[in-house]
């Protein structure tokens, strides 16, 4: 009995060594740092530089299986007397493998996924320089809409996830990097101080996402459902983009160097109305001052000057260089990083520089216990101008709209001055050269993004695996802003709108955020039985969100004078938040049935410093499944049916549930204090996301063609609104939950290899999305109500959104003739297009590759409220065009038909339009070019541009708007700073 026991014990106890070569399939190259384990056993070996490796197994047969990324796995069965095994490992060019986030400390492969997600990785990253991470993304994740804020230098743009999901709360997705929570704040640098702005939503800010430098991002991952999203419970209803930074590999140091350089140019511009004639100059209306400047300028006819051409035509060079060293042995692995970026705006006085240090070591103490540092320091600087509306005719398009194109505005006096622009006939007005000469807009941003993660693999055999880990990191930045507007300027003179009783302006402000977040969590995987493999794990988490901002502002400057001391006003504003989560999690994962069966269940509880009840515990559930079939019919590989529910949350915002007085300034030497005008609820609670996902995902012909489809049905519950609150109260509103709103869509992606041979391959890729969010109710006594912001619209007169039950949200709501009878408030449109698609293709013949990316939107209605300032100045590109009304030009017909904002709809127009996001063309230089470089190892030239051009009906700079920054919709096209295009030429080694 003891000799029956003690065998099999004896066996297990045996171990050999297994030793082989790693190459990718076709070429014998080999491939390093691919991992080589024994099927479901912890642990494994890295591959050299050589795509050798070393491994030791137990006893008896067993399977070995081979992955990398890139690369689809491998895996062989060795009998008992078998040692060796090499692995020729086929490219992954439909991105079949890898794994997807199920939990907080959990992964599941790709091909299990009971949940649907998109992943960016590095190369789609890279490959066209971008000014900022949102561009980079933009036409790569089906189901998000991505807009740039404008063409402004510097970047900053606007994601949304299967449209909206809040009409007041936050509508930006949760960012998180290397398991940090970060910030993607807007700074407000009080712009609107300086042009004399009603709104401070056109300050034309950047986000902080744009700091993140995408060149050290590894992959990043987007959980769009409340199924994937529901593991960050009350911040993730708009979703969780998952951002993985690159790390090191195993073997010889290697140090890679890209140098960039090109330029950027405008996209689009419109120009102005060409008159011919002084009476088609003074038919304007123009006073004295403006028809004197005419007459001198039409002797006898009118010069042309194209302002637009002339301000926006700046193309000076840009440059980028990256460095990287990466490199590592068996116990450490580190990757180093360096970036200096220079983007040259296109006019003048604009610009925005990005620099960027990356350090991720990950150190293995013995065999049990290891960890991961990362630290990422950032300074980016950017002189982004002035732009947007600002109802005084500061900004450069706004101005250019009420000034006939007759006069040469460059033009200096004797004393080295700009001429006074004498259009139209009004103080207010400003001459944009000058404006852009003079006028600092600078942003000065400082940032730390550090994490650690330590893990514990406290136990570790045949069937059962313990692993613990604590992850910690913090994300901080400066933000300091510095505003210049002397007394010169013509819009800051005394007596204007913008200067007032003190003209000149001095805004010095600065902002600090921190973010910081601990997890603690477990796992504990049991694979007890052949059929079933049990992933348990649970934690607890904290997070805390801090920030102070203050801005001293300055105004009545002295000659020469650049700081607020001094001023003869002098203004201070300070804000300070803070925002306290606690968590904690479990979750539950099966594998069943040889991988065919996966099954996941979680539930996440939290409590916030935001909610009115900051004690009680709110509960975000989720589970999901899915079920592959493996060659269910002829011609079909592989087809996984999946469905999954889930559960999240949207906070409010910071200060909704405090009960708080206004200050009213001193009364008879006493502080003042009185009911503010929107007054907190004590009773509100975060809004909630039920939402129901089901999906199938198919592979064709050998996995030659992949199919992924997806439909979700979204019910936002709990709904933050704002009633109108009877005057006699004292307080005009607050903030309730109770309303709903319901999201539903659709996602399709085909990704084929329609053509593949020993020296070509072509891989193409088409995604197709739509969706539809529509207010299903309100509760008792709160009336539709119009959010008062610049990012939702400007009024019936413009279009505006007014959140209504029975119409979706991004319904557009005007003035207009109904059966011929006037009306007001009414739907005239809808801001969402009907659909949006993409198209990638990749072509690879011997050395040379080319990827380009198409982006289309069908439908969705923009309010061009550029050409309406145009019109109403007489001065639009198209105004003496033929109008449906004979001898009338079509500028005065589109005003006269508006009527003063009676008809809404002439201003409203189609949105839809194809554009040419990136291509990019490369060659891998041979080595006979790349060995005159002293210790080169590879070589690669290429030449890139992004949105080279743009098909579109759309009669305005660019129907890919987003006034104001917007996060809900993006329809209001009102003076931007024009968007831009880019030329890059690139030259990479390796060494």
């Amino acid at each position: 009995m003891l000799a029956t026991f003690a065998g099999p014990a004896s066996a297990r106890a045996q171990t050999r060594e297994v030793t082989g070569k790693v190459t990718v399939a076709g070429a014998a190259t080999p491939l390093q740092d691919a991992i080589v384990g024994v099927v479901g056993a912890v642990g494994g070996a890295r591959t050299n530089e050589r795509g050798e490796f070393r491994l030791q197994v137990p006893g008896g047969e067993i399977a070995i299986q081979v992955r990398a990324i890139g690369y689809k796995r491998q895996t062989v069965r060795l009998s008992e007397s078998q040692s060796t095994a090499d692995f020729a490992l086929e490219r992954d060019v439909l991105q079949i493998e890898g794994v997807t986030i199920t939990g907080a400390a959990t992964t599941v492969d790709k091909k299990n996924a009971a949940v649907a997600t998109s992943t960016v990785n590095s190369e789609e990253l890279a490959r066209v320089p971008a000014p900022a991470l949102e561009s980079a993304l933009q036409g790569k994740v089906v189901g998000a809409s991505i807009n740039m804020n404008n063409g402004a230098p510097g970047g900053g743009g606007q994601v949304q996830i299967r449209g909206a999901s809040s009409l007041i709360a936050n509508s930006q997705p949760l960012f998180v990097v290397d398991g940090v929570i970060i910030s993607n704040a807007v700074r407000s640098n009080r712009m609107a101080v300086v042009t004399g702005s009603l709104n401070s939503g056109e300050e034309n800010g950047t986000n902080r996402l744009a700091d993140i430098n995408p060149n050290d991002i590894e992959n990043i991952e987007v959980l769009k459902g409340a199924a994937a999203s529901a593991i960050y419970g009350s911040q993730a209803t708009n979703g969780v983009v998952v951002i993985t930074t690159k790390r090191g590999s195993s073997g010889t140091p290697r140090f890679n160097v890209t140098q960039r350089v090109g330029t950027f140019q405008a996209q689009r511009l419109l120009g102005s109305r060409q008159f011919k004639t002084l009476d088609q100059v003074t038919a304007l209306g123009l006073g004295a001052e403006a028809t004197a400047a005419a007459t001198a300028a039409c002797n006898p006819t009118c010069p042309y000057f194209d302002y637009q051409k002339q301000l926006y035509g700046q193309t000076d060079p840009s440059y980028e260089t990256v460095v990287s060293l990466t490199g590592g042995v068996n116990s450490t692995r580190y990757f180093f990083s360096g970036m200096q970026r220079e983007e040259s705006g296109v006019i003048n006085n604009t610009g925005a520089r990005r620099q960027s240090l990356r350090a991720n070591l990950d150190q293995a103490l013995g065999s049990k216990i290891t960890i991961s540092l990362n630290a990422n320091m950032l300074r980016s600087f950017s002189q982004r101008g002035i732009s947007n509306n600002d109802n005084a005719l500061s900004s450069p398009i706004y101005a250019f709209g009420y000034t006939p194109a007759i006069v040469d505005l460059r033009q200096k006096d004797a004393g080295g001055r700009y001429i006074l622009n004498p259009f139209p006939a009004t103080k207010s007005t400003s001459n944009p050269f000058q404006t852009m000469d003079i006028l600092l807009n600078n942003e000065d941003v400082y940032r730390q993004i550090f994490s650690t993660r330590v893990n514990y693999a406290a136990m570790s055999t045949a069937s059962n695996n313990v692993n613990f880990a604590v992850q910690a990191g913090a994300d901080r930045f400066s933000n300091e802003n510095y505003l210049f507007a002397p007394s010169e300027l013509q819009f800051q003179r005394e007596a204007t709108v913008q200067g007032g009783q003190f003209p000149g302006t001095i805004i010095q402000g600065n902002g600090t955020n921190l973010f910081s977040n601990v997890t603690a969590s477990g796992t504990w995987n049991n694979s007890t039985f052949s059929w079933l493999n049990a992933t348990t794990s649970g934690g607890v988490q904290y997070e805390s969100r801090e920030s102070n901002d203050y801005n001293i502002i300055g105004r009545g400057l002295g000659p020469a004078q650049k700081n607020a001391a001094g001023a003869a006003s002098i203004g201070v504003s300070n804000g300070r938040t803070l925002i306290l989560n606690q968590a904690f999690f479990a979750q539950e994962d099966l594998l069943l049935f040889n991988e065919r069966v996966f099954l996941s269940a979680a539930v996440r509880g939290e409590r916030s410093s935001v909610n009115a009840d900051r004690d009680k515990i709110f509960y975000f559930p989720r589970v999901s499944g899915s079920y592959r079939m493996g060659n269910p019919i002829a011609g079909v590989t592989e087809v996984k049916f999946r469905a999954a529910y889930g559960e999240s949350g949207n906070q409010p915002n910071f200060g909704e549930r405090d009960l708080t007085f206004a200050s009213y300034g001193l009364i008879g030497g006493l502080s003042g204090y009185g009911i503010p005008g929107t007054i907190g609820n004590t009773t509100v609670t975060p809004e909630r996301l039920k939402e129901i996902e089901y999906g199938v995902d198919a592979g064709f012909l050998n996995d030659r063609v992949r199919l992924e489809a997806t439909y979700y049905n979204r019910n936002i519950v709990d709904l933050l609104v704002r009633p109108t609150l009877a005057p006699s109260t004292g307080v005009t509103t607050t903030t309730v939950n109770g309303g709903e709103m319901k999201t539903t869509g659709v996602e399709l992606g085909v990704t084929t290899v329609p053509l593949q041979t020993s020296n070509f391959q072509w891989t193409s890729r088409a995604t197709w999305y739509q969706n539809k969010a529509e207010i299903t109710s309100f509760p008792e006594g709160v009336k539709p109500f119009r959010d008062n912001t610049a990012a939702r619209g400007f009024g019936n007169s413009y279009g505006q959104l007014f959140y209504t039950p029975g119409h979706t949200v991004t319904t557009i709501w005007g003035n207009g003739l109904v059966d011929g009878v006037q009306t007001t408030q009414t739907p005239l449109a809808d801001a969402n297009p009907r659909y949006v698609m993409s198209f990638s293709n990749d072509f690879n013949y011997k050395r040379f590759n080319v990827n380009m990316l198409i982006d289309y939107r069908r439908g969705g209605t923009l309010s061009n409220m550029t050409k309406n300032l145009f019109d109403e100045g007489g001065n639009s590109w198209d105004y003496d065009d033929a109008s449906p009304e004979a001898g009338v030009p079509l500028g005065q017909w589109r005003y006269d038909t508006w009527n003063g904002g009676r008809n809404t709809a002439v201003y409203l127009e189609d949105g839809s339009y194809t554009k040419l996001r990136e291509i990019n063309v490369s060659y891998d230089l041979p080595q006979t070019w790349w060995s005159v470089v002293p210790g080169a190892r590879s070589g690669r030239m290429s030449l890139s541009a992004r949105n080279l051009f743009i098909i579109s009906g759309y009669n305005g700079f660019d129907p890919e708007v987003n006034n104001g920054g917007a996060y809900v919709v993006r329809f209001v096209d009102l003076a931007p700073f024009p968007p831009t295009r880019s030329f890059f030429f690139s030259v990479d080694f390796g060494f």
